[in-house]
């Protein structure tokens, strides 16, 4: 999926949802600038920006990524038909596997993220919950002021509103599984 189909979705919800570019751009702590050149497809930001604006309309993330609605209560993403949200476009690089885009209505956000290394160090924060299961690589990953390495088989629960880092250790990707959780109604 591309830069200009996501926009253009996060546009349309802006929109009904009754929001100037300005109003929502205050409520998810993003510049005028930035929110519209999200919508209009001319950046790609990390999955943390599109989080931040996901809570500002209070929707789920999903809806910024599905091309067509969800026919069954299930969604079933096979081995290699995962969704690549970002790449090399993005600012940091990360690769974003979406496993469950076309389910709609759901708390959480599952992904398979790769970060290579040589990518830029991501720094985020943003609303919600997230879990993070490492598959393969090493990485070393920061809450606030707590560092930790994670290998595969390690996994992290954490509140996501402290700053948190991430930065790949060795010439391996880490390769992790990361769930994002919205907000508790």
């Amino acid at each position: 999926m591309d830069e200009q189909t996501i926009g253009a979705n996060i546009r349309r919800t802006r929109q009904a949802a009754g929001l100037t570019v300005t109003a929502l751009a205050a409520r998810s702590q993003l510049t005028k600038s930035t929110l519209s050149k999200v919508e209009k497809g001319q950046i790609s930001s990390p999955i943390s920006t599109f989080m931040r604006i996901a809570e500002a309309l209070s929707v789920p993330v999903a809806d910024f990524f599905v091309e067509q609605p969800a026919a069954k209560p299930f969604v079933l993403t096979r081995k290699g038909d995962a969704t690549v949200i970002t790449r090399d476009g993005s600012r940091f690089g990360y690769a974003y596997e979406a496993l469950a885009l076309d389910m709609r209505n759901k708390l959480a956000e599952p992904f398979v993220l790769t970060i290579c290394p040589g990518d830029p160090a991501g720094e985020f924060s943003h609303g919600g919950e997230e879990f993070i299961y490492m598959l393969s690589g090493r990485m070393e990953f920061t809450v606030g002021e707590h560092r930790m390495i994670l290998r595969a088989g390690d996994s992290l629960y954490f509140d996501p509103t402290n700053k948190h880092t991430t930065k790949v250790l060795g010439k391996r990707p880490a390769r992790f599984v990361c769930v994002f959780i919205g907000n508790r109604p």
